[in-house]
């Protein structure tokens, strides 16, 4: 009789916040029954025990189930760590549990050489937990009642400080005060998650307290001297104002590279609206404008470019259009990243793609909406493409407009409507909040008729 075949290991893709709780599991620093990456409100649980929950779609955790274990990638698709004795996760999380083991060390991420399973020593008696660079007057006591800065690297700060500006600032400090600084890939979330999520860390590492540098997103009251002093730097940085003293010099540099003046920073400038709303005309001349005139360092990123040299091959549902978007977000914060100013002019119908690149713009530099609002009617009498007409004929279904939803921005910085005002208007009303903004000189330089 011939043996059956043994069920094959699926694999599994995970999530970016799953896969940073993932290696804290790894590294003994998150003990949790709830689904990884998602909310934390219980405290640690068994230190012996690395058992993890992963909320899976129900094909994914049948598939699971019936070969009893799952290979965990990540991001470049390598296996990481195997899932064994895999069984159905209790309600009401669902998905699968089951315990995992590492199968080869971490080759690349942020601060990975600080991660405490590589660091030597005792362990810390006392840990103070970075949610914000230290102020000057908290680095000596934090010398005096602590043994290790711990810095979570896995997203950036609940103020929007990039993890890495928040880990070099450490190490400046670590360095002045001879302290260890320890790496580890947490990601922020809610209030209640992240008071777990410092009591799991508190244990994992061995320490017997911790003290948390608190945000300024976390003192709604105002009843935090030193979190109100730190929203005041922030809020000078983004002014491009002088800095206060509070903090130390190391920080105020790594600050300033961080967020220099706004004519200095990376821009994502996002127009948004329906086929033939004349925001790819607008989107040409503005970017036509940033060259002529040298102010900025202008890369232009327009739909239909994008569609084929980017995204050939995707397609128009919802879920296509949503990555294409995020695509275009990804390339123009990247151009931001580096100080430049991207122009980009999808239609970008849904409201969750455009918070996204909202979101991936401002962890490097600014970013700013632009409504489009050119009304249906005279889009579509417009039809320069022949787009509209195809859709009433019903040969180019899921068409935005028509058959599919255009979300209007509520949020939207700018609003231009081309069917009343001319192209040099719609780009001088962009230009001029730009300058208002001060994104670009004060001095008005007439548009591109």
């Amino acid at each position: 009789m011939v043996p059956p075949e043994p069920t094959p290991v699926p694999t599994l893709q995970l999530p970016d916040a799953a896969s940073a709780d993932l290696e804290l599991v790894l590294e003994g620093l998150l003990r949790s029954s709830e689904p990884l990456g998602g909310p934390v409100t219980a405290p640690p649980g068994d230190l012996a025990d690395p058992s993890v929950t992963l909320a899976l779609a129900p094909a994914q955790a049948d598939a699971v189930l019936a070969a009893g274990a799952a290979l965990l990638l990540d991001a470049e698709s390598t296996p990481v760590a195997r899932l064994s004795g895999a069984r159905p996760a209790p309600p009401p999380d669902g998905g699968v549990r089951g315990r995992v083991e590492r199968l080869v060390p971490p080759e690349a991420g942020l601060g990975l050489a600080l991660r405490p399973s590589r660091v030597q020593g005792p362990p810390p008696t006392s840990v103070v937990v970075l949610r914000r660079p230290l102020l000057l007057d908290e680095v000596a006591p934090a010398a005096r009642g602590s043994r290790a800065l711990v810095v979570p690297v896995g997203g950036p700060s609940p103020d929007g400080v990039p993890a890495e500006v928040l880990l070099r600032c450490a190490e400046a400090d670590g360095r002045a005060l001879g302290l260890p600084v320890l790496a580890v890939p947490l990601t922020w979330r809610d209030a209640q998650s992240d008071d777990h999520l410092v009591r799991h860390l508190v244990r994992g590492l061995g320490a017997r307290e911790a003290t948390v540098a608190r945000a300024a997103a976390d003192d709604a009251d105002g009843a935090d001297e030193a979190g109100r002093r730190w929203g005041e730097a922030l809020a000078a940085l983004d002014d491009g104002a002088a800095l206060p003293q509070a903090l130390p010099a190391a920080t105020a540099a790594e600050l300033r590279r961080w967020r220099p003046p706004r004519a200095q920073r990376g821009l994502v400038v996002l127009l948004t609206g329906l086929s033939g709303s004349g925001k790819s005309t607008v989107a040409r001349a503005l970017h036509q404008h940033l060259l002529e005139t040298g102010q900025r360092r202008p890369s232009l990123l327009d739909g239909d470019v994008v569609r084929r040299l980017l995204s050939s091959g995707l397609g128009f549902d919802a879920d296509a259009r949503d990555l294409n978007v995020r695509r275009i977000g990804f390339v123009a914060a990247e151009v931001a990243r580096h100080g430049g100013l991207a122009v980009c002019a999808p239609i970008a119908p849904y409201e969750r793609s455009r918070a996204a690149v909202r979101r991936m713009a401002q962890e490097v530099g600014g970013f700013v909406l632009v409504h489009v609002s050119t009304p249906l009617e005279e889009c579509e009498r417009r039809d320069l493409k022949g787009l509209y007409a195809r859709a009433r004929a019903g040969t180019l279904p899921g068409f935005t407009g028509v058959d599919d939803p255009y979300e209007v921005p509520q949020d939207a910085d700018v609003v231009i409507d081309t069917s009343v005002m001319s192209r040099s208007a719609a780009v001088g009303e962009v230009l001029s909040f730009l300058r208002q903004g001060g994104w670009l000189p004060q001095e008005p330089v007439t548009p591109p008729a």
